[in-house]
């Protein structure tokens, strides 16, 4: 959402979050989704 225009013309795809609100995070699911890696996994644990 923030990055510079030259960025925007060049990506597939842009996230509506920004740097440290959340972009990273936003990008990763969309790829797990995409992979099909997505989806509940009773082995993680958040520590």
């Amino acid at each position: 959402a923030d990055a510079v225009q030259e960025i925007k013309e060049k990506s597939v795809y842009i996230s509506h979050l920004t740097g440290g609100t959340g972009c990273v995070r936003d990008v990763i699911e969309k790829v797990m989704k995409l992979r099909g890696d997505w989806g509940e996994d009773s082995s993680v644990r958040a520590q």
